[in-house]
């Protein structure tokens, strides 16, 4: 007796938790900086460090990585920037967990705060949300086949009947962490002086890209820089910002075009630095950006598996147990374009122009049903500006606005999970009368769905005789009528007789039956005169 059998490899969620998590800290400002006169605004991060487990346990330690721009009170100081960090260490309970499992572990900075104890001490809070999850791989078997049943009394081939079903899958071919480094260079435009001393800088990403190749995984993306500096001859504070489109590629054995690409990714290592150009200036900023990549490569897969077993000379029972897989329901991208309005509130006097504005979001949750997906988050949206009429200075604001994306997709329903990435697109800003801020954005989401299928798998079978009471009360002979819910197969099992010899006797040439059809029933052996 042998069941012929597949093996298909998969990634499952063998636990998952979460966790929000207060700090606070304060920070007192180096002896090389000037007095903080007002805060500007912030940027945060978080960065994982590292991730262990134990049995029923995670350990993660991490940073929370923060800038500060601000103005000084001090003549002549004008902006400055305070750079700092914050350990982080948690430890969590999960259940199931052991050590040398995987675990993923995605990082949420819910909210930041920077404010003023005095000129020389700023109080940090910040609320972070952990959702660590434990992967697991599994390989399932699933029976495509029987061979090999024998009548131990008679030598002969026992005369089994068995049906097969289509089942469609994802399968993981390729389940690693990997990092793609970015280095890019931009030069400051004539008529802009030399950096004499940086003030402020960041690259953020944008319309990150991934597509699958054979043996490597490609990487589209658009970096946006920001510069605030002090030109090295005049003292003049400058604002210098540009876009980068940056491309490269990740080896990836056993990658090919058309499969399904899961990939998350998270800044590793950022660092931006100022170089001289080939007249000896410092006018070349170079950015070098390391991103943490969790692949997830799976290819669409489909085999016949057998369903179900009777036996016609003899008894069979199926032994099943019940599995997962998961299936492919939707992959592609949903792009909603979003505005409205918001008033500066800090804007005393008139503007004079926007330096600098930037947009985060934030999806929270991910609805699926009846036909439909909805996607309800935050955008959160800052803008940076200079305003005065004599004394010239910078302000910065910014808005957290909820928004909520609704779209028609047939084939959604509950129980189903998703795999989202969110990014914001085309941002504008412009000022309007009275320091009313109008912006657009387009909100562009590469959404992947699956659908979790459990199904009966044959695990075994148990052979023997047929009870000879049971076969004694089946007749040789049998007129049926097909009631509603009949198949062939299931009157063949409850008759112990092929589903080709319902069909032979009764001149059918498929497998298709009607409530009220009348079927003589010919038991195995006997003969329809």
């Amino acid at each position: 007796m042998e069941l012929m059998k597949k093996s298909i490899h998969t990634e499952r969620i063998k636990a998952k938790a979460l966790l929000q998590i207060p700090i606070e800290e304060d920070m007192n400002v180096s002896d090389t900086k000037p007095d903080v006169g007002k805060l500007l605004f912030h940027r945060g991060r978080i960065k994982i460090d590292e991730i262990k487990t134990g049995v029923n346990k995670v350990w993660i330690r991490g940073r929370l990585l923060y800038s500060v721009l601000y103005v000084s009170d001090e003549k002549d100081a004008g902006l400055d920037m305070l750079e700092g960090e914050i350990p982080l260490t948690e430890e969590v309970y999960m259940e199931q967990a052991m050590a040398q499992d995987r675990v993923i572990c995605a990082t949420f900075l819910e909210d930041m705060r920077v404010s003023m104890i005095n000129s020389r001490k700023l109080s940090v809070r910040a609320v972070i949300t952990l959702k660590p999850r434990i992967m697991e791989h599994a390989e399932d078997e699933v029976c495509t086949d029987l061979n090999g049943y024998e009548d131990k009394r008679r030598g002969e081939p026992l005369r089994l009947e068995y049906q097969k079903k289509n089942l469609e899958y994802l399968e993981s071919v390729v389940c690693k962490r990997d990092v793609f480094r970015i280095h890019e260079e931009a030069t400051l435009q004539a008529g802009m002086g030399s950096v004499g001393k940086v003030l402020w800088k960041s690259a953020d990403l944008s319309h990150i890209t991934f597509r699958p190749l054979d043996e490597k995984i490609s990487v589209f993306g658009d970096m946006n820089l920001f510069l605030i500096y002090r030109e090295e001859n005049s003292n003049e504070i400058k604002c210098y910002e540009t876009s980068l489109s940056f491309h490269g590629n990740v080896e990836c054995q056993g990658c090919w075009e058309k499969m399904t690409a899961d990939i998350a990714y998270d800044i590793a290592n950022e660092e931006i630095t100022i170089r001289e150009d080939s007249d000896g200036e410092d006018r070349v900023i170079s950015v070098d950006m390391a991103l943490e990549l969790e692949l997830l490569l799976q290819n669409i897969g489909s085999t016949q598996m057998v369903a179900d077993v009777y036996g016609v000379t003899c008894n069979a029972e199926a032994i099943t147990e019940k599995k997962e897989f998961r299936q492919l329901q939707y992959e592609g991208e949903i792009a909603e374009k979003l505005s409205g309005t918001f008033a500066l509130q800090d804007a005393k006097q008139r503007i004079l122009q926007i330096c600098h504005n930037q947009a985060e979001m934030e999806i929270e949750e991910c609805l699926l049903r009846d036909d439909a997906v909805t996607l309800r988050g935050d955008m959160k949206i800052g803008v940076l500006y200079t305003t005065g009429e004599e004394d010239i200075y910078f302000a910065y604001e910014d808005v957290r606005i909820p928004f909520e994306i609704t779209r028609q997709i047939l084939g959604m329903d509950l129980g189903m999970e998703c795999s989202v990435l969110g990014q914001v697109e085309q941002l504008q800003v412009v000022i309007k009368e009275d320091n009313v801020v109008e912006w657009r954005a387009t909100a562009d989401i590469h959404m992947i769905v699956y659908r979790i299928q459990q199904e009966d798998i044959l695990v075994d079978l148990n052979i023997g005789e047929i009870d000879a009471a049971k076969l004694e009360t089946l007749p040789g002979f049998a007129i049926y009528f097909v009631q509603d819910g009949d198949s062939l197969w299931k009157i063949g099992k409850k008759y112990y007789v092929s589903v080709d010899n319902i069909k032979e006797v009764n001149g059918l040439s498929g497998n298709e039956v009607r409530p009220g059809d009348k079927l003589l029933i010919v038991k195995s052996g006997e003969r329809a005169e």
